[in-house]
C-alpha cells in the first residue's frame, strides 16, 4: 500500500496520495493547487491517479482537484451534501472504494462543514483500518471549528452538535491503533489548538485531545 503525506508549512496543509501497487491505481485526497508532486510520485510508484477526494470545501487555500482532473481525467468526489457547479461523484456514508487490495471507506463526519467526510484506509478489504484521513473534523489536539461555514438555514450550534456526534460516535469509536492523518497542522485557522505533529493515533487523541 502507498500512503504518502504532503505537508506545506505556509498553508499548514496536508494532502495525501493513496495507491495500490498491485493494480497501479491511486487516489489523491485534499490536493493543493500545485499538483506536480502528486504526478511525479504517482509516476515513481507506477500508479495512475483515477480519483480525487476533497473531504470538504476548503476556504483557506485553493484546492487542486480541477487541475488534477485536467491532468489525469480523474473523477472528483465530495460528501453527499456538497453542491457544485461541475460534475462530482457524491460519496455516501459507508461507501467503499476499491483500488484492488487497498480499500477506502467513506465516513460522513459533519461538523466543520455539512459535507465533511473522513476516509478510512485499509490494506485489504475487511481489515482493521490502517489510517483515517480526517480532513478538518479531528485534528491532532483539536477539532474543526463549526463557525466558519456559510450556514444557510443551519446554525453554528447545529454544526457544533454535529461535530460532537462525529467525534464521539464515529471517529473515537475506531480502534486505538488507527493512524489519524488530518488536513491541517499548527498555524491553521480551522482550529485553535492544533499540534505541530502531523500524525497521531485514535488512542492518543482519545487520551490527550481536550
Amino acid at each position: 500500500m502507498i500512503l504518502e503525506q504532503y505537508y506545506i508549512e505556509c498553508l499548514s496543509h496536508a494532502s495525501y496520495l493513496i495507491g495500490d501497487e498491485s493494480t497501479g491505481r491511486a487516489i489523491v485526497v485534499d490536493p493543493r493547487r500545485d499538483i506536480g508532486e502528486y504526478l511525479d510520485d504517482a509516476k515513481k510508484h507506477g500508479v495512475s491517479i483515477e480519483g480525487v477526494i476533497n473531504t470538504h470545501f476548503h476556504a483557506d487555500f485553493v484546492s487542486g482537484h480541477l487541475e488534477l482532473v485536467e491532468a489525469t481525467g480523474a473523477w472528483v468526489g465530495f460528501g453527499e451534501a456538497a453542491e457544485t457547479d461541475y460534475p462530482i461523484r457524491r460519496l455516501r456514508d459507508g461507501e467503499k472504494i476499491s483500488l484492488g487490495e487497498v480499500e477506502l471507506e467513506i465516513v460522513a463526519t459533519p461538523g466543520h462543514t455539512w459535507e465533511s467526510i473522513s476516509v478510512l484506509v485499509r490494506e485489504r478489504p475487511g481489515a482493521t483500518p490502517a489510517a483515517v484521513l480526517t480532513g478538518d473534523s479531528l485534528f491532532i489536539g483539536d477539532v474543526g471549528r463549526p463557525d466558519l461555514v456559510n450556514l444557510g438555514e443551519g446554525s453554528t450550534t447545529d454544526l457544533a452538535r454535529a461535530m460532537y456526534r462525529t467525534v464521539h460516535e464515529k471517529l473515537l469509536t475506531l480502534p486505538d491503533a488507527v493512524t489519524v492523518m488530518p488536513a491541517h497542522g499548527a498555524g491553521s485557522s480551522c482550529g485553535k489548538n492544533l499540534s505541530a505533529e502531523l500524525t497521531s493515533t485514535i488512542g492518543e487523541q482519545r487520551r490527550s485531545n481536550p
